[in-house]
């Protein structure tokens, strides 16, 4: 019977021994994984900020075909939300705070005792956005109880977090990796004067140089207090589709003729009829789908002038947009009518420079 009773206060000497050690143990956790993208800040920020989105990417979610997901009317920006039940139970994450396109608190609601906080920070380097996710926390007995039993509970919560980076970079990726074409018919385009730059290069240096002559016209323009009255736009003078080369100008346009000096020239577009197409996306779909351009044309019955300069007017641009899916290039090839003789001198001519 002693026996008995020297077991039993070993035992509850244990018992106390270990809840004094659980909890005098620190509660506090934050756990974080970091990934780079080769994505703008900007997309990464709103498709984060978008529960609806999350779908695409949530590790839990991933693991969990059962879960079924509930969104409230608001999605986006602070007080949004989404609850979901699965095998795990239910749960919600609701958005408390935003510093746009740099971070997000939101808060995640297990139906415990205790709310645990979610965190997003976004760090733009080079071309690239540094993002760490994580959670952060206080657990109470109880829960230090089951960490300590489980063991390994902050390395599984690391592991999801980097799937879900790993998934989230698919997703952004591929959310700007697509494109659309608008056949918008025939249109009389006015022209007007533009300041410009001209240079021949390979297809694929093209978007390089483009970039520097648009930059160097935008700083001559704001050295001279000169504003544009339209959208940037690139004239096509000569395309050698066999050696993959191109002859174009990058051009601003701008109210009146301007007498210019240095490397920033004046030209003149003559008003022009044309075939007017949109194209939605990245610019990486251009040089590929203009076949496709001249093919729609000729088979709604028009015919483009030989040798004829189109234009692309990028309406929207990354200084616009950041997300290559929301660029819009409205593009113009000139085609022949009924008043339009066989000598297409305007057309064939490179832009008119200063005088």
């Amino acid at each position: 019977m002693r026996s008995l009773k020297y077991i039993f206060f070993f035992f509850l000497a244990l018992i106390i021994g270990a809840s004094v050690y659980v909890a005098t143990l620190d509660g506090s956790y934050n756990i974080s994984v970091s990934r780079a993208m080769k994505v703008p800040a900007e997309v990464i920020f709103k498709n984060v900020n978008n529960y609806k989105n999350w779908e695409l990417w949530n590790p839990w979610q991933e693991l969990d075909k059962t879960t079924v997901t509930s969104y409230p009317q608001q999605t986006s920006g602070v007080g949004a939300s989404f609850t979901w039940t699965g095998i795990g139970g239910l749960g919600s994450v609701k958005t408390i705070s935003t510093t746009p396109n740099q971070a997000l608190i939101q808060e995640i609601d297990l139906r415990k005792e205790r709310k645990s906080e979610m965190y997003w920070e976004l760090l733009k380097f080079n071309d690239s956005t540094k993002v760490t996710w994580g959670i952060r926390g206080n657990n109470n007995f109880s829960e230090k109880i089951n960490w300590l039993l489980k063991g390994d509970v902050e390395i599984d919560i690391a592991q999801k977090l980097t799937r879900g980076l790993e998934l989230l970079n698919e997703a952004v990726l591929k959310e700007m990796d697509v494109y659309s074409i608008d056949y918008k018919g025939v249109v009389d385009y006015g022209g007007g004067y533009y300041l410009y730059q001209t240079v021949a290069c390979k297809n694929e240096d093209a978007p390089i140089k483009m970039t520097k002559m648009f930059s160097a016209i935008t700083s001559y323009m704001t050295a001279n207090q000169l504003s544009a009255s339209g959208k940037p736009f690139t004239l096509n003078h000569q395309i050698d589709t066999v050696n993959g080369t191109v002859l174009f100008s990058a051009c601003v346009p701008v109210r009146e003729r301007i007498i210019t000096e240095g490397d920033v020239l004046t030209g003149y577009l003559e008003p022009v009829t044309a075939y007017k197409i949109i194209f939605k996306g990245n610019y990486k779909f251009l040089p590929a789908s203009w076949p496709n351009f001249y093919k729609n044309l000729e088979n709604d019955g028009h015919i483009s002038v030989e040798k004829g300069q189109s234009f692309e007017v990028y309406t929207i641009n990354p200084n616009d947009n950041l997300n290559p899916a929301a660029w819009l290039t409205e593009i113009y090839i000139p085609i022949k009518t009924d008043e339009v003789l066989e000598d297409t001198t305007i057309q064939n001519q490179p832009p008119v420079l200063n005088e």
